[in-house]
């Protein structure tokens, strides 16, 4: 497969350098890319590597100089140019389209056109699958799952009863969505176990990574709102409303009943303590256990979470305690001596 890159500025726009008949194979990296392939170029600091770079074109920004003989896309944002560009090249998905004799689907559940269910996958009574939909083998859809159009249910992942899934939604695999809550109440020596009655809702265009748990709420509705990009291994607990346009990296924990703004930021390892709110475009730095609510736009780091130029100030005072220490002896010293 190639494309001209003529072809490739009508896709991405801008102004184009060079021949526009020039083919183009593939992509790479601008360190790694040869004859026949694009890659990019982000600003003018990479300006060196584009003069010996054996790549056919390269995405750069408005600005970037000119190189002589060298094929230069020039758009406005090339780090987004090029990521349009990838799904020209993206291989087509390998499962086979239609229902594998092997998928158990029942009678009852209500399949659109060109859903592909692929091998050992189970599909419960009343689950409706929109269209496009791939379910990957050894998925379970569970008793009245809703799914919507073009998404992609990967290897072993688990959907239980209830779950609302919107349109273009990509679950990888082995998530699990809709596990019972974590609630338990003493009573009578033991813990009991508090019933989960409510389902969780994942709006369009969420990208949920690899073992992703997210549980079923006690009551209502855990909610991943629309845009939302959740890393592998991320736990999100029972009523937990997580915004819009959210990313959440590896290993970050959700306790229940935690409410997250738009667009807000988690570093890895980081975790929130229940009943927690967290305002649109905060940013939560690795590592950081959250205690308390965060304000909208505000970045906090440290353990336990606060503000970060605080703790940038903490650490700089920090630095400094071994020089306060020796002076502290020496003036000792210096007093015992008289």
């Amino acid at each position: 497969m190639s494309y001209t890159l003529r072809t490739i500025q009508e896709l991405i726009g801008g102004e184009l350098v060079g021949n526009e008949d020039e083919e183009i194979l593939g992509i790479n990296a601008l360190d790694a890319a040869q004859a026949g392939e694009l890659t990019f170029a982000e600003d003018d600091r990479y300006a060196p590597q584009v003069r010996v770079s054996r790549a056919s074109a390269i995405i750069v920004s408005p600005k970037f100089p000119p190189i002589a003989d060298k094929n230069l896309l020039r758009v406005a944002n090339p780090r987004v140019a090029f990521m349009k560009v990838t799904g020209l090249f993206r291989a087509a998905p390998s499962t086979p389209a239609g229902i594998h004799p092997t998928a158990v689907v029942s009678s009852q559940a209500h399949l659109a056109d060109e859903v592909t269910v692929a091998e050992y996958a189970v599909i419960r009574a009343d689950a409706r699958i929109g269209r496009g939909t791939v379910i990957e083998s050894g998925a379970h859809v569970g008793m009245g799952v809703v799914i919507g159009e073009d998404c992609f249910i990967g290897p072993n992942v688990v959907l239980m009863h209830g779950a609302r899934v919107g349109s273009r939604v990509l679950l990888h695999g082995g998530t699990v969505i809709g596990a019972d809550g974590f609630g338990y109440v003493w009573a009578e020596g033991r813990h009991a176990k508090i019933p989960q009655l409510g389902n969780v809702i994942i709006e369009d265009d969420v990208e949920l990574g690899a073992n992703v748990c997210v549980d079923r709420a006690t009551f209502g509705s855990t909610i991943i709102r629309r845009g939302t990009k959740v890393d592998n291994l991320v736990q999100i607990a029972h009523n937990d409303v997580i915004g819009e346009d959210v990313i959440i990296t590896g290993q970050v924990g959700f306790a229940g009943s935690v409410t997250v703004g738009n667009r807000a930021m988690f570093g890895g390892q980081s975790g929130v303590v229940d009943h927690i709110t967290i305002g649109d475009d905060a940013r939560i730095g690795a590592a950081t256990p959250v205690t308390k609510d965060v304000k909208a736009g505000e970045m906090v780091w440290g353990f336990p979470a606060r503000p970060i130029a605080r703790v940038k100030r903490e650490l700089a005072a920090l630095s400094q305690l071994p020089k306060l220490l020796q002076r502290m002896r020496q003036e000792r010293k210096s007093r015992r001596g008289s």
